[in-house]
């Protein structure tokens, strides 16, 4: 009867890890977070704030990623957690992949 609303995923980026960047240790951002670089460690956005994070196709995490909103377009090695939308991107015709599914949503182009 009292359902949360869904956020809205963040419409900006305020933060970048670029390409030929990386990151071994805990990263925790709130907004948006694109990652083109490398990240070895945990990616969690700040909790009750929604968040957005975009991976390009040359990103790479290796670590705990906990989220509400996650695009996907490179590589994740470790668990996911999405509170409330995943979008898969190209990753699904060229990777492989092990879902188990606990959020609301899930896209994939």
């Amino acid at each position: 009867m009292f359902r949360k609303q869904p956020s809205k995923p963040q419409n900006r980026i305020d933060s970048l890890i670029g390409v030929g960047t990386k990151i071994e240790g805990n990263v925790n951002f709130t907004g948006g977070l694109r990652v083109d670089g490398e990240v070895v460690g945990n990616v969690t956005a700040v909790s009750d704030e929604p968040s957005t994070l975009v991976l390009s196709e040359k990103a790479r995490i290796e670590g705990e990623i906990s989220v509400s909103h996650l695009v996907v377009n490179g590589e994740i090695t470790g668990p996911v957690y999405v509170a409330e939308f995943l979008e898969l991107q190209s990753v699904l015709g060229s990777k492989e992949m092990c879902i188990t599914t606990a959020w609301r949503c899930i896209s994939a182009l």
